[in-house]
């Protein structure tokens, strides 16, 4: 390259500027600003990291989920749960299995319909949530350093907008 500088290493990110995506929505951005890679391996990365922490208490991502929204709204249905945690029905079945095998969890019939089953979350489970959230939470602050917070604030609701539309 003659008359301008050299452009800096790939792998030395800290120092480049990420380039702006053309007004053009047609054309291909690169994955370095295709929105659904970027998701995708910003989720990938912080999984394969909370996985180690799950890994401590021998539950998976699933268990996990499954533990957090039982843990805001008890007497969920299979099929609530399967919806909220983005997990198959046969999936969510296995790791109710497990997690009731734990004590974590209770899944009982629906008296008003035989074809629901309800879950519930037991004392333990309970405990065994409120002891791995803090791991968590220090995970999220971990990954969020140095990031304002108005633009996590932001971040999330972009995210919340997409979801939406999908």
């Amino acid at each position: 390259m003659s008359g301008g500088a050299m452009p800096a290493p790939a792998a030395d990110r800290s120092s480049t500027r990420m380039p702006t995506p053309t007004p053009d929505a047609t054309e291909y951005p690169g994955h370095e600003l295709f929105l659904p890679y970027l998701v995708n391996k910003a989720t990938t990365v912080l999984n394969v990291r909370l996985q180690k922490i799950l890994d401590l208490q021998g539950l998976t991502l699933t268990h996990w989920r499954v533990l957090a929204f039982l843990s805001r709204q008890d007497d969920l249905t299979m099929g609530e749960l399967a919806s909220n945690t983005m997990t198959e029905q046969s999936t969510l079945s296995r790791s109710l299995r497990a997690l009731e095998t734990q004590g974590f969890v209770l899944r009982e019939a629906s008296p008003n319909d035989s074809r629901a089953v309800h879950v519930h979350l037991l004392a333990a489970g309970r405990a065994a949530f409120e002891d791995i959230l803090k791991s968590v939470l220090g995970l999220e602050a971990e990954f969020t350093r140095g990031i304002a917070q108005a633009d996590i604030e932001c971040a999330r609701g972009v995210l919340l907008k997409i979801i939406a539309n999908g």
